[in-house]
């Protein structure tokens, strides 16, 4: 499946939009604090559910280029190699796309937010 194409910035909109919703709903129900939602720990727990998100791969082949993205649910670090068939080197480039690195941080951060809020006592 080629995830991280299909995957736009509409979707991550409305995800995002959902997320933040459903998010203020538990807060409303619960009486908890708005400052709950900003939390150090959810913020670095969501780092590292980004990153482990690099094992998720996608590869595709060009005429001239093997293409490798890593990331989910959008490819953040990208892999383009030469596939060296016209040419007597094979070389390649390598991209860190940090807008679809901050997306896939904030999904992470809201959706992580939202099972802690869920699993929170009303204090």
């Amino acid at each position: 499946m080629d995830f991280h194409n299909q995957f736009t910035l509409y979707h991550f909109l409305a995800f995002t939009i959902l997320l933040l919703v459903i998010s203020f709903i538990i807060l409303r129900f619960k009486k908890l604090n708005g400052k709950t939602l900003l939390d150090w720990k959810v913020g670095l727990l969501a780092l590292l559910v980004t990153l482990l998100g690099l094992f998720y791969s996608e590869t595709s082949n060009a005429k001239d280029w093997i293409v490798k993205s890593y990331g989910f649910p959008r490819g953040f670090y990208l892999e383009k190699i030469s596939s060296g068939k016209d040419a007597f080197i094979s070389w390649g480039i390598v991209r860190l796309d940090y807008m679809n690195f901050v997306q896939n941080f904030i999904l992470f951060f809201l959706l992580i937010n939202i099972f802690r809020l869920i699993l929170k006592k009303r204090s």
